[in-house]
């Protein structure tokens, strides 16, 4: 199974069979700080494709192995979070493949104006970051929605006895969400720096949902403070420590 993205700023995999061009791009991509590993054929491509997961592949469309698309095809369908920009010397070759409706983010034309092919690498970073957030939020709610099923279950059969481990159970994946709903929060706000208004950027921090989510945490935490009763049970002292940690997540965003 391909391994997590180890690079802040992402990991990029360039392609091409041309060694100084490979060297070169690549210490430029280092010296912005991306992760940049380097292939000179479609078949190292692959190989190094399988044991890591990157964000982007960058790959030369005449590389050797690559003559009918094989590596774009290769990754889009082993790997969906992974961008593709192809680098092309011809514009007649762009229109080819564009007609082969293949999922490309970009076309980069040789010799590349770095300062724009820069752009088009951090866009199609942002695309792979925000899909591996989004696929993993959908496995994780899969996931939870199987283990509330459970708790319901359990409710069903054995409704008195089994009251407060199905209480603590629940709460522990209500708060297992929020917590990371807050770090996906900041994870995304990190996408936002090329939104044209700045504006937009502030509503999303600022949003309604957000703000009456985190009053409600601190509402819970006051709740359980001024009643002695629940105070001195441990399951909801637990609850309280846990809220609290919410709370201090919530302020990082």
């Amino acid at each position: 199974m391909n391994q997590k993205p180890d690079s802040m700023c992402g990991n990029i995999l360039l392609a091409d069979d041309e060694r100084t061009f490979l060297s070169v791009t690549a210490q430029l991509l280092r010296n912005e700080g991306f992760s940049c590993d380097c292939a000179e054929n479609a078949e190292q491509s692959l190989e190094k494709l399988a044991k890591k997961a990157y964000d982007l592949l960058i790959a030369d469309i005449k590389m050797p192995g690559n003559s009918n698309l094989e590596l774009v095809k290769k990754t889009a369908d082993d790997s969906p979070a992974t961008s593709i920009i192809l680098i092309t010397g011809s514009p007649s070759q762009k229109t080819a493949i564009a007609a082969v409706q293949l999922p490309i983010t970009a076309y980069i034309l040789k010799p590349i104006n770095f300062p724009e092919f820069m752009q088009q690498v951090k866009s199609a970073v942002k695309i792979s970051t925000l899909y591996r957030i989004i696929s993993k939020t959908k496995d994780n709610l899969a996931k939870w929605a199987d283990e509330l099923e459970n708790i319901e279950l359990s409710l069903q059969h054995n409704r008195g006895d089994v009251f407060g481990a199905a209480l603590k159970s629940f709460l522990d994946i209500a708060t297992a969400k929020i917590d990371e709903t807050f770090d996906n929060i900041r994870l995304v706000s990190g996408l936002l720096d090329e939104v044209e208004s700045p504006a937009e950027v502030c509503q999303v921090m600022q949003c309604p949902i957000l703000l009456e989510l985190t009053e409600g945490i601190r509402t819970a935490i006051q709740s359980i403070k001024k009643s002695k009763e629940i105070y001195k049970s441990k399951q909801l002292a637990e609850i309280r420590t846990k809220l609290e940690k919410l709370l201090d997540n919530a302020r990082k965003v």
